[in-house]
């Protein structure tokens, strides 16, 4: 796969910079789940003192693989360039050093001369009772939202309400089915979820186009109604039912 020609092409190259401490992996490549169609999340650990200096020979780094279709700067996890490579490639180039390495998610090391990641714990990405919470709210909320937008005519902001509505409910379906990575919501889900599920989201995304609501977010609420036993006991009892009722009775009306 040209992702691993990539990987070991960037590695030799990034290794010659005297910045650079450890060369490591995330993402679906370091959790052997990738496919033609993964991008490769590549992390460099740099010295304190060096990493202004690093930053301004990142991009010369990259171009040593294959020449850049589109390149921008932003600042997620730390400082990274986002590259799209003439061949469609996706490489995003995160730097970080031993203080701001934030341990989450698994790693794959592929250069780490000192043993600096010998000590790396993974972390997953659950979702706290609080946050699922928190989402149920957002989601009753939106769905006022949503009828207001529907009853004036603004189906264009109602079916993208509709689509805000169906990530709301997506975290709560990983949360059942996949809740050490419930905050990924829709990414891979359908890896995570049973397959009738996921066929279900699916048709119902189909149907929340601006010609075809209320249907698809109807259907969707059908489904969230199925899931709610399914959430734990502390969860449940502290959900605002009466809230997400009222409000979903108001959409179930709408014609």
């Amino acid at each position: 796969m040209e992702q691993w020609n990539a990987v070991g092409s960037l590695v030799e190259q990034l290794k010659k910079d005297k910045a650079v401490r450890a060369i490591f992996l995330k993402g679906s490549l370091a959790r052997e789940d990738w496919d033609q169609f993964s991008d490769i999340d590549l992390y460099c650990l740099v010295h304190e003192i060096e990493l202004d200096s690093f930053l301004t020979r990142r991009l010369a780094c990259l171009e040593e693989y294959a020449p850049l279709l589109f390149w921008t700067e932003v600042n997620f996890v730390g400082p990274q360039i986002v590259a799209v490579f003439e061949n469609g490639l996706h490489v995003d180039l995160y730097t970080v050093t031993a203080e701001t390495l934030q341990q989450t998610d698994v790693v794959k090391v592929l250069y780490d001369p000192e043993e600096l990641l010998g000590d790396y714990a993974a972390k997953s990405f659950p979702l706290s009772s609080e946050a699922v919470l928190r989402t149920f709210n957002s989601l009753a909320f939106s769905l006022l939202e949503f009828a207001a937008a529907f009853n004036r005519g603004n189906l264009i902001w109602a079916s993208r309400l509709a689509s805000h509505i169906s990530s709301d409910i997506v975290l709560l379906l990983r949360y059942i089915y996949d809740p050490e990575r419930a905050q990924l919501g829709f990414k891979r889900v359908d890896k995570y979820v049973p397959a009738d599920t996921y066929q279900a989201v699916s048709d119902a995304l189909d149907n929340i186009g601006p010609t075809k609501l209320p249907h698809g977010l109807v259907t969707l609420l059908d489904l969230l109604e199925e899931l709610i036993p399914s959430l734990p006991a502390e969860i449940k009892e502290n959900l605002n039912l009466a809230f997400y009722n009222f409000t979903a009775e108001i959409v179930r009306q709408l014609k």
